[in-house]
């Protein structure tokens, strides 16, 4: 019984160490850029991009939820049906309300709004989105937790090391000037003149314009 706890223990650490998660994190990015574009076709006839940063096709949502999902899945492989959904789905709920209050507080400003959606929570979260988060769970553990673990185990060598310092530090990058962006954006609406030789360069490379073509649905408070 010890043995078999202890080989249990080893294969979860083996599991969870930090180019895994990372890995995790850039595939949900890119997969939750693609499902949103879907998304918009099977809805609205028409693809439309909506990446959450300045640089590249990546949805940070999607990348901390595959995570979550990823970190949640481990111990619920055996659970029953019903406690994979329900998990899933407060796990899902969790992160999106979070991430729209982190949104709001930080950058004075909102993606997503689901005043419309039936039982909603301030707008942040619904049951209808609860219900997916539940769905995409279960599809993740039963079809993608598997084959995903497999190969990211073998993901172990030493050019997949590099890539994961060089990936990380492109994405450190890309999410400070992801933030700098936002927040000038943010100033500019409120008619602030730049401060700064590097506010100068924000506003040439990423104005208004861009801004709004990047993000289509955000809008801050000001507006």
């Amino acid at each position: 019984m010890k043995k078999a706890e202890t080989s249990n223990a080893n294969k979860s650490e083996r599991l969870i160490t930090y180019p895994i998660l990372f890995w995790i994190f850039m595939i949900g990015n890119v997969a939750g850029f693609i499902l949103e574009g879907l998304w918009h076709v099977l809805i609205r006839g028409y693809w439309e991009s909506m990446p959450a940063t300045v640089w590249g096709p990546f949805s940070l949502v999607y990348g901390v939820g595959a995570v979550l999902l990823y970190l949640v899945a481990i111990p619920l492989k055996k659970k029953n049906f019903f406690i994979q959904f329900m998990t899933f789905a407060l796990v899902g709920s969790t992160l999106e309300y979070g991430v729209s209050l982190f949104q709001e507080i930080f950058f004075g400003s909102k993606s997503w709004n689901y005043s419309h959606h039936f039982m909603n929570l301030n707008g942040r979260i619904s049951l209808p989105m609860a219900l997916i988060w539940g769905g995409l769970g279960l599809l993740f553990v039963k079809l993608i937790f598997p084959p995903l673990t497999k190969l990211l185990l073998k993901m172990q060598g030493k050019g997949w090391r590099v890539a994961c310092v060089v990936t990380s530090v492109y994405m450190a990058l890309n999410l400070s000037t992801t933030a700098s962006a936002l927040l000038r954006w943010g100033e500019r609406l409120d008619m602030e003149p730049p401060s700064s030789y590097w506010e100068e360069y924000l506003d040439k490379v990423y104005n208004d314009e861009r801004m709004r073509e990047n993000y289509p649905t955000m809008y801050f408070f000001e507006d």
